[in-house]
């Protein structure tokens, strides 16, 4: 993992697991947006996209961020803002 992202998550008082609660509400936010066509959601589920997306997703969230960091397409700023977003959540988290 970059290390800058490993900086900002305990900056954020973030553990992995924090992460995967993160993109599961992020998933569930998409999922929720098919509301109107649930055709849709069940395409998603029988083609075993949705699967794949679940499958370490918070390490591939991980990666992911830490790759474009890297090459330049996001900075430290937009990192931030989702770790910021990320540490709400957990906060509501029950």
């Amino acid at each position: 993992m970059n290390k800058t992202i490993k900086f900002l998550m305990k900056e954020y008082s973030l553990e992995i697991d924090d992460i995967r609660w993160y993109v599961s509400y992020q998933k569930t936010v998409s999922i929720l947006s098919y509301s109107d066509t649930p055709i849709d959601i069940t395409k998603n589920i029988w083609s075993g996209k949705l699967e794949a997306d679940l499958y370490n997703m918070e390490e591939k969230y991980l990666e992911d961020i830490g790759s474009q960091l890297e090459r330049g397409l996001i900075d430290e700023a937009w990192i931030r803002e989702q770790f910021a977003e990320a540490s709400e959540i957990k906060c509501r988290r029950p």
